[in-house]
């Protein structure tokens, strides 16, 4: 890894960090939907960009700019964790319950279904 995989992965966690304050900004007071979104998302996104990287021979670039970078960024497993913080706080252990399942089995799924719509879509 050279410095120009440094460079992209900076790039790309800049353009995703931004996405995911929008994020958090269009669903403002809707701090736990915003961070179980931009999760999953950023997790379809990984499954597909890992399996349309594998198709098309994608290289160390590729992979910095768009996975580790724009999709790094993006999710955010610091914000899930103290979210699900609050909720215990507060006695929601359903709640938080629901969360973490929502957050663990769902990003597993959407990176599976990214994967398989890169699959179906590039073979």
């Amino acid at each position: 890894m050279g410095l120009k995989f440094f460079l992209f992965v900076g790039l790309g966690g800049g353009i995703g960090s931004v996405c995911r304050a929008i994020l958090a900004h269009l669903l403002s007071g809707q701090t736990l939907l915003a961070t179980v979104l931009a999760n999953l998302g950023g997790a379809f996104l990984i499954g597909f960009l890992a399996k349309w990287g594998t198709n098309f021979g994608s290289g160390e670039v590729f992979r910095a700019f768009w996975i580790v970078g724009i999709c790094g960024g993006f999710t955010t497993f610091s914000t899930f964790g103290m979210d699900l913080y609050g909720l215990l706080q507060r006695g929601s252990w359903m709640w938080g319950l629901f969360y973490i399942i929502a957050n663990f089995m769902g990003t597993l799924l959407l990176i599976w279904i990214g994967f398989r719509t890169a699959h179906l879509t590039f073979s």
